[in-house]
């Protein structure tokens, strides 16, 4: 099936990391295409998903799956075609993304807050045969978007599908009804692309990544049995289903565990606060400006402890605060590091003693590997930092376009992840930031985390993010974003607690930006682009 994109098509070093993955029971032969129809057999009256109107089953969200099935087939749908879809996070979402594994089709994700722009992007990339979405979200005409994009593009024979009403042009997604499907309609081989997702795209336009069943399946694996979940937890989810982790957590391990998933479209931590405690959600990740807002949403409820056991915090620099907060509620959160490209790096758990879970990014999750390197390649001792390396059986089989990949992999098959941080003979990682987050003054390069870390102890700063300002003397001058409730900070405050925590007077803020919250892209990471044009009218040449 990599046919259409031959340089995805495994080299030799790939088939060789794959059999040494087999040999260690890391590769599954299982279809992700069958999860829910298992899932559907298994728990038929299991609650799979809660949403603050609905409750739906196994059996009813199998039933939706498969009336979109038979329609994506009677509109010439094949195995290995892409087919783009944009729905809210919630059942829809789910019985979508299962319709497309289970025809064998690949299914490409794309986050609903994406404006023109970035659709075009995402049609250049993938040239899908179908987009799925809904007309209207959040006061948008999502399927006049697609229709825009579509004609920007130069697309041409692409089918047009909406859950709910269809405009002209477009068709109802389950226009066949629910049913069986032919014997000859079959998933997607498991070493096979399956899924295509995008990168957040902070610096530029979104790159798209594929993954495999296989690889989906050790994934899910590993996270179900270090988390130690089962059909009783009820897995909290608020990032969008069209993003890795939403997609995992929200669908993919609850519908493996016959758990239920607790779905919520558009965050706010109050509201958060009362449907976890009104549905004794066990299970949430997400980034940590979700985190954040969950502590803050508690300490206004009148909840003194949480029904969540644990949290999976990640997407952005976690301060400790954060996790040790948490755990005065009764949650044990932890950091974790991972990416599109392989998406469960370290995979701590709620065992960890709480100083590693604040200060750590955690264990390397099962079957992956690490190599910390300096600026020319070479490994750098325990506990030294450098860029880290990455390998393991959910790694991506490559972006959609060749050129994306001339740089992202080393002769000897690792990732070149682009963070920089350690791994120590402890066996724990701690990730200190991106290659491209490093300060450089006149030749001095340090890391824009250490001075948000010490930033973020002043007790007046909620939460701090530190860019590169280009000019200054030294070619390079530090800005911060503060979110605090004090308009009047100034910066020789902010640089007193930086040396104040023993830091050079070198690495002491320049420009400061206090703002209400730090702007973030759709899956919660930082927006550092919108941080740095914050000082755009400040820059010293």
């Amino acid at each position: 099936m990599t046919s259409r994109w031959p340089h995805l098509a495994p080299n030799s070093q790939r088939r060789r990391l794959e059999q040494a993955w087999s040999g260690l029971g890391y590769r599954s032969a299982e279809s992700i295409g069958y999860l829910l129809e298992k899932s559907a057999t298994t728990w038929p009256n299991q609650t799979a998903v809660i949403t603050a109107g609905s409750r739906v089953t196994f059996a009813e969200l199998q039933e939706r799956s498969s009336a979109i099935a038979r329609t994506l087939v009677a509109q010439g749908i094949r195995q290995g075609d892409a087919v783009c879809w944009m729905l809210p996070t919630g059942p829809d979402a789910i019985a979508v993304a299962s319709a497309l594994w289970r025809i064998g089709a690949i299914s490409s994700p794309v986050v609903p807050l994406n404006g023109v722009s970035e659709m075009t992007n995402v049609l250049a990339q993938i040239e899908p045969r179908a987009i799925l979405t809904v007309s209207e979200y959040r006061g948008r005409e999502l399927t006049a978007e697609w229709d825009q994009a579509i004609e920007d593009s130069g697309a041409s024979d692409v089918l047009r599908l909406t859950c709910g009403p269809a405009p002209a042009g477009w068709r109802r997604d389950d226009a066949e009804g629910p049913g069986a499907l032919s014997d000859t309609t079959l998933p997607s081989e498991p070493d096979d692309p399956c899924l295509i997702l995008f990168t957040s795209g902070t610096e530029k336009a979104a790159k798209a990544v594929a993954h495999t069943s296989a690889g989906i399946q050790h994934e899910l694996a590993t996270t179900v049995g270090v988390w130690g979940i089962t059909s009783n937890d009820r897995m909290f989810m608020s990032s969008p289903m069209t993003h890795i982790t939403g997609l995992l957590q929200g669908f993919l391990i609850p519908a493996r565990m016959g758990a239920t998933a607790i779905l919520m479209d558009r965050w706010n931590g109050d509201e958060g606060v009362e449907l976890i405690e009104l549905n004794r959600a066990t299970y949430m990740a997400g980034a940590a400006p979700f985190l954040r807002e969950l502590l803050d949403g508690y300490r206004r409820s009148r909840h003194s402890e949480s029904a969540l056991r644990q949290y999976c915090c990640g997407g952005a620099a976690v301060p400790p605060e954060l996790i040790t907060g948490a755990n005065e509620l009764g949650i044990a959160g932890y950091k974790a590091w991972g990416m599109t490209e392989l998406p469960t790096s370290t995979l701590p758990n709620e065992f960890v003693p709480l100083e590693l879970r604040a200060t750590t990014d955690g264990p390397l999750a099962p079957g992956v590997e690490i190599r910390v390197v300096d600026e020319n390649g070479v490994d750098l001792a325990s506990g030294e930092v450098g860029e880290m390396l990455l390998r393991g059986p959910e790694m991506m089989l490559g972006y959609v376009l060749p050129e994306h990949n001339e740089s992202a992999f080393t002769a000897d098959g690792w990732f070149r992840t682009g963070d920089t941080g350690s791994y120590s003979d402890d066996g724990y990682v701690r990730v200190t930031g991106r290659l491209k987050e490093i300060i450089n003054r006149g030749g001095e390069k340090f890391s824009a985390r250490e001075i948000e870390d010490a930033v973020a102890h002043h007790p007046d700063v909620t939460a701090a993010a530190v860019v590169a300002v280009p000019g200054g003397r030294l070619g390079e001058q530090i800005g911060v974003a503060i979110v605090s409730d004090r308009t009047d900070l100034t910066i020789a405050e902010i640089g007193s607690a930086v040396t104040g925590l023993g830091l050079a007077k070198h690495k002491q803020p320049e420009l400061i930006a206090v703002v209400d919250a730090l702007p973030v892209n759709p899956t919660g990471k930082i927006d550092r682009r919108a941080i740095a044009a914050l000082f755009e009218s400040s820059r010293k040449t």
